[in-house]
């Protein structure tokens, strides 16, 4: 198995220090970049190339929410995971919205966060059950009755398509699974997009988790 690559963004020496060696026991896992900020960071990726990030929010320089807009445009497929003291609803939203992978407590266990960064890097997301609960509390409520209302009219197609997007399944991956063209993959991903007012993945995962589209 080729070894996930691993880049840390935290201000507390101790324990991005203690992160790294943690994450070092594991055989498969390679810790390439340990950034006290986001310009760290940002700056280390010109020279070193990672497959997932565990990022801090509260850092001086860049934060880890400016860090992640950058991120998504310069560096879209590496995968982010935020793994903050700060984990409350709020934070949690903001962080799926921004493209977060997954939102994670530093008070998580240790096997909560060796899952996640195993299945945020094989198969695309990884939510709690505190986490899929805040995006229902936050983003269902009386004012999004219409897209409740949009959703019940994805076709079977879509909700299907809903779900592989959901498991970070790519366009094209998506397209040999299901046995139709990428060019209709696109299609479908349009209108599903039109339907639930959904810009982009991030949008479409956190409508789907909220609305019971798709099971964590």
């Amino acid at each position: 198995m080729k070894k996930i690559r691993i880049g840390i963004a935290d201000d507390h020496q101790l324990f991005r220090e203690t992160l790294t060696k943690f994450i070092g026991n594991e055989p498969d896992l390679d810790v390439r970049i340990s950034a006290k900020n986001g310009g760290e960071l940002i700056d280390q990726l010109k020279t070193n190339k990672v497959d997932l990030i565990l990022l801090d929010i509260r850092m001086p320089i860049l934060n880890g929410w400016q860090t992640l807009a950058i991120l998504n445009q310069r560096y879209p497929k590496i995968r982010v995971i935020i793994l903050s003291a700060y984990y409350d609803d709020s934070y949690i939203i903001k962080g799926i919205k921004l493209g977060a992978r997954s939102f994670l407590s530093k008070d998580c266990a240790p096997s909560t966060l060796y899952d996640a960064i195993y299945t945020v890097a094989q198969d695309g997301f990884y939510f709690e059950k505190i986490s899929v609960r805040a995006m229902r509390n936050k983003l269902v409520n009386p004012e999004l009755e219409d897209l409740r209302i949009q959703t019940e009219h994805l076709t079977s197609r879509e909700s299907q398509i809903v779900n592989l997007i959901c498991s970070g399944k790519t366009g094209r991956e998506i397209a040999e699974l299901l046995c139709i063209g990428l060019r209709t993959v696109e299609t479908h991903r349009r209108s599903i997009g039109r339907k639930i007012g959904a810009k982009n993945t991030a949008s479409i995962v956190t409508h789907a988790i909220a609305h019971g589209i798709y099971s964590v």
